[in-house]
């Protein structure tokens, strides 16, 4: 009875301390979200280079706002924090 207690006792603690893990942890860094962005907008690009205004973690996203004034251009990326590949984003010109 007591080794049943215990093996109960040790998968329950197994359980929540496997449950309650910080998922705020990312795995890149804002300035490699800001190198992916910058990298998607400025390769193959004769307007110059994007002036990143935030970065913000949202969940597992990092938001990235930026804008280039050479031609009136300004977007919103977010970026996977596990991987760094851009999941989406929506950019306008004026």
């Amino acid at each position: 009875m007591n080794l049943r207690f215990l093996v109960t006792c040790l998968l329950i603690t197994i359980a929540l301390i496997s449950g309650c893990q910080d998922s705020s942890i990312s795995i890149i860094s804002k300035e490699q979200a800001i190198t992916s962005v910058r990298a998607q907008h400025e390769q193959n690009n004769t307007f110059g280079k994007i002036n990143v205004l935030s970065v913000t973690q949202k969940h597992d996203e990092y938001e990235v706002k930026w804008d280039r004034k050479s031609n009136c251009e300004s977007g919103t990326d977010y970026v996977n924090v596990n991987d760094g590949k851009i999941t989406h984003g929506v950019q306008q010109i004026c």
